[in-house]
């Protein structure tokens, strides 16, 4: 699958005394074309190999993953109702803290 690259974006890895932080902007007008059918964007931050012109450390690509037919959510739903089965085997006595 081709990368789809989120123009209208901007990240800049800042250090300071308490660890590395990221600086982004969005143009939330220009996003609105990216946005799926729950209103969300979902999207990838990457490290550049060199800085932007403009200093820019970081970029976005569209994260268009989705599960197929359920099929995780079958899963979940097949392994929950494994732990649900010895639920009576455990008491709240047995909670080590």
């Amino acid at each position: 699958m081709a990368k789809t690259y989120i123009d209208w974006t901007t990240c800049k890895a800042v250090s300071w005394q308490f660890g590395e932080f990221f600086n982004m902007s969005f143009n939330i007008e220009k996003l609105k074309q990216y946005a799926n059918e729950k209103w969300y964007i979902n999207m990838t931050m990457s490290k550049r190999k060199e800085p932007g012109q403009y200093g820019d450390t970081h970029y976005f690509v569209l994260n268009e993953w989705s599960p197929e037919g359920g099929s995780a959510n079958n899963n979940q739903a097949q392994n929950n109702s494994n732990y649900s089965s010895n639920d009576s085997d455990i008491s709240v006595e047995d909670i080590p803290f």
